[in-house]
């Protein structure tokens, strides 16, 4: 009798170490072991199957080897705490596939112990979450950035403006902002179209950029109106700022095909960090100068 009960706890043993083994191989689930130095000792087969390394390219390589530097170094203190015992969960990380592509992983790392309860290696688990950062990614950009310009929209621009008004402070400088409205829209999109008036916005657009350095703060802020911010030394910065956008759209009326001239019209205020008032009311004043340029515009 006894010898029948072992036969069958062996044949259910053997065949839960199928089921087992037949999860670990067929799971998309990335499932790997190391010893105390880090080196992968075991590897599933999602490995190859999804980045087309073969066992031989990575078994006796620490996971490391297959990283940039600084996703390495994250990476080897996870390892180095779980190696004094602690369990690592949903540290994110990224490391090269075969071809050179990123990939972003959340992985999970327990200890591995021995019979006497010494830790010889780790044992981890990872899910490959690169189409979700994607997407996340996607998602920040779209809410962040004008969709037809690329420029920032303005609730971007204040909440960056707020960490340049810290800069200014810091470096001992003024914040120069610049109102930007394009004259004659409606009528534009009147006389020929939508998609022409949206060409002019991109075209406007491309211009600030242009004109202005990648450390400074342009946005949209709806319609046919642009703001930016730009950190100046004096007074001086906003003459040599105005004059070069000037220049720009000249260069641009006389080579553009578009029908008419691109006209724009501009107003200016500083924000001063000894004399500290909020962004919201630098932007007012600078939206208030442009609107009255506009006007003189028209009076002309």
């Amino acid at each position: 009798m006894g010898n029948n009960n072992n036969h069958k706890n062996a044949e259910e043993q053997e065949s839960m170490d199928s089921l087992y083994r037949d999860i670990v191989s067929s799971t998309n689930t990335l499932i790997w072991r190391t010893d105390a130095e880090g080196r992968f000792t075991f590897l599933n087969p999602a490995w190859g199957k999804n980045y087309n390394y073969s066992d031989d390219e990575m078994l006796g390589k620490p996971f490391s080897e297959f990283q940039v530097a600084e996703a390495a170094e994250h990476y080897i203190n996870a390892f180095r705490n779980c190696l004094i015992g602690e369990s690592i969960i949903g540290h994110e990380t990224t490391f090269f596939s075969k071809n050179g592509d990123e990939v972003c992983l959340t992985i999970n790392l327990i200890p591995l112990h021995d019979e006497s309860g010494v830790v010889t290696g780790t044992q981890g688990t990872a899910f490959d979450v690169t189409e979700r950062r994607r997407a996340d990614e996607l998602l920040q950009y779209i809410s962040a950035k004008d969709e037809l310009t690329g420029l920032y929209n303005l609730h971007t621009f204040l909440s960056m403006t707020e960490q340049q008004v810290k800069a200014a402070k810091r470096e001992k400088k003024e914040m120069l902002i610049i109102y930007a409205g394009i004259d004659s829209m409606q009528e534009m999109n009147d006389d020929h179209g939508r998609e022409t008036g949206d060409k002019i916005l991109v075209d406007a657009a491309n211009i600030l950029a242009k004109t202005f350095r990648e450390a400074d703060i342009l946005a949209r802020t709806g319609g046919d109106e642009f703001v930016m911010s730009t950190l100046v030394s004096s007074k001086e910065g906003e003459k040599l700022i105005m004059d070069r956008l000037h220049e720009n759209i000249s260069t641009y009326n006389a080579a553009a095909a578009t029908p008419g001239k691109l006209s724009i019209s501009f107003g200016t205020s500083f924000y001063n960090p000894e004399e500290p008032v909020s962004v919201e009311e630098v932007l007012s004043k600078a939206d208030e100068k442009m609107h009255e340029d506009k006007k003189s515009k028209k009076e002309t």
